[in-house]
């Protein structure tokens, strides 16, 4: 039988041994393989042995891997509602940028032997040669944090009189693609919250801290109470396609989405952010024609997707952006083409026509993805017809195919069904969708976690000789945004509407993330370099103290009425 997990330095790196041995990377059978290991090492304790049913795996997708979210709750005695969520994400990112390293990343006491063969950064040296730093794939991001909080969940499995909350102990595959597991976990957190009678007071996320600079230039420890918001931007581009031989009879649609990306690239009527600062401006992900073959025909379609942050900003403004952008985009190829013809003429010595080379105004010429859908089902007869259209396209896509291609691929197929023309521009959404989470103490659990955690603090530069920097939110992507939306229900209908695929390729259940409000805050290891090849996990700070501070803000959630 394997050893016990023990909270202890010492114990908590042997489990984090364990853990990274797992070659758990996102979309591979590693994410099934750690699950298990997860599970059953906490299954050995004996307070899981005595309530089996208080450890179990939940399923989070359907097909694919069949992966699935561990759950591990260890109930207070007396019994109270109170109830803390430790959760955190077991996938990793590939190892490729670890060059020929990268059969040695999972290895992380080989491996921070090795690094420092690389031409690596000036700070990853340092800490490199300081001795306090264990290098290696996932070992911050995040399988520290899941060892420090399943060890701490260990220690009160065996004391639960101990406890003045509960705890549940929440681990999801895939944060790092398409969060399929924490989307997937939203319904299994609420079901098990109105089984049990539990109220969430707060979710601590084992993502890490990472180092900062607070005010007056000491050197701190960045967290955060919430999470960025963001939305992948879709623009298709529908052109009118002739031969290269009669250029001015057609449309180019890479020309009309080379137009949305400079209207969109860096757009600053997109920036948002507060007094935690500016998020970073949308930029393109991909941009392509939907050709298969060469061909001397202009490209009918091509389609640019764009990754957008959100705060403060609803979808409906961000909606209402990409519909003006798609307007100058049409404008400025407009101008573009007749700019061209005029030249085209004048070596001809022929007159312009002067006519409109897209043939009247923009707006007629930006639809959203609902409008698409809509004249479908007009011409198929109505919806049904087209709900069995649409499963019949979705059955055929490959499990393989990835999920913005498969929602690009169904658009395709509706948009030819519709009889829509081109020139036009399509606007909508494609996956993933992470709903911004912010701590702006309306709610009690909002201001009972914002007064703990200033009193966190206050203990870790007393007890610890440790300065927090807590902002209210990270300008990355973390789970903490299925911990309930905080919009409204018609701004996820309009990203339901205008999404293609939503239900049958891409998954969220928005009845069960509008009753979810929990509060979050990170609190994990310590660390650097998430996804480089320096990825690096701070020892002493990761195995003495953030323990401590995960137990103080437990405790003292635990004593708020």
């Amino acid at each position: 039988m394997a050893d016990l997990i023990e909270n202890t330095p010492r114990g908590i790196y042997a489990l984090l041994q364990d853990l990274m041995r797992v070659r758990s990377i996102s979309g591979t059978e590693g994410e099934n393989e750690l699950v298990c290991l997860l599970r059953d090492r906490l299954a050995a304790l004996p307070y899981f042995r005595a309530h089996p049913e208080n450890l179990f795996l939940a399923p989070v997708e359907t097909g694919g891997l069949g992966r699935h979210a561990l759950l591990a709750f260890v109930e207070a005695s007396p019994r109270t509602a109170k109830t803390v969520v430790l959760t955190g994400h077991y996938d990793v990112v590939d190892v490729d940028v670890c060059g020929e390293l990268r059969d040695l990343a999972f290895e992380p006491e080989v491996y921070s032997r090795r690094i420092g063969e690389r031409d690596i950064s000036p700070e990853a040296r340092r800490d490199l040669e300081s001795g306090n730093f264990l290098f290696g794939r996932g070992i911050m991001d995040m399988k520290g944090g899941l060892a420090i909080h399943a060890a701490y969940l260990a220690e009160m499995a065996a004391a639960p009189e101990r406890l003045k909350t509960n705890l549940l102990f929440l681990a999801v595959p895939d944060e790092e693609v398409d969060s399929v597991g924490m989307r997937g976990a939203v319904p299994h957190l609420v079901r098990f919250a109105e089984e049990r009678g539990l109220d969430y007071r707060a979710a601590l996320l084992g993502e890490p801290f990472k180092r900062g600079v607070a005010e007056g230039g000491e050197e701190a420890r960045v967290s955060y109470l919430g999470s960025t918001g963001k939305v992948t931007a879709l623009f298709f581009c529908v052109g009118c396609p002739t031969h290269v031989g009669r250029y001015f009879d057609g449309v180019n649609s890479l020309l009309l989405a080379t137009s949305v990306m400079a209207e969109m690239e860096g757009n600053p009527n997109l920036l948002d952010g507060d007094a935690s600062g500016p998020l970073c401006p949308p930029a393109c992900l991909r941009m392509k024609d939907l050709r298969e073959h060469y061909s001397v025909t202009l490209p009918e379609r091509s389609v640019a997707y764009f990754s957008v942050l959100f705060v403060t900003r609803t979808l409906g403004e961000i909606l209402e952006e990409m519909r003006r952008v798609a307007a100058q985009a049409l404008d400025r190829t407009a101008a573009r083409l007749a700019s061209v013809r005029r030249s085209y003429c004048e070596r001809l010595g022929q007159a312009d026509p002067g006519t409109d080379p897209l043939g009247g105004t923009s707006e007629r010429r930006v639809y959203e993805v609902r409008e698409v859908f809509r004249l479908a089902a007009a011409l198929l007869g109505g919806e049904a017809a087209l709900s069995r259209r649409v499963e019949s396209i979705a059955s055929r896509l490959p499990d393989t195919m990835d999920q913005r291609e498969k929602g690009i691929r169904l658009l395709d197929e509706v948009l030819s069904l519709s009889g829509l023309k081109g020139p036009c521009i399509v606007v909508g959404f494609l996956p993933p969708f992470y709903p911004s989470r912010v701590n702006a103490g309306r709610t009690d659990q909002e201001r009972r976690l914002r007064t703990a955690v200033a009193d966190l603090g206050d203990y870790a530069r007393e007890a610890h000789g440790e300065r927090l920097q807590v902002l209210d939110y990270c300008g990355g992507i973390t789970d903490m945004s299925y911990l309930g939306f905080q919009g409204t229900e018609e701004e996820l209908r309009l990203l339901e509407e205008n999404l293609p695929g939503w239900g049958t390729l891409y998954a969220l259940s928005v009845k069960d993330l509008l009753r979810l409000d929990v509060p979050g805050f990170i609190l994990g290891c310590g660390g650097e370099d998430a996804h480089k090849d320096t990825e690096r996990m701070d020892i002493p700070f990761s195995l003495e103290t953030a323990p401590k501070l995960l137990r103080y803000l437990v405790e003292r959630l635990a004593a708020e009425e």
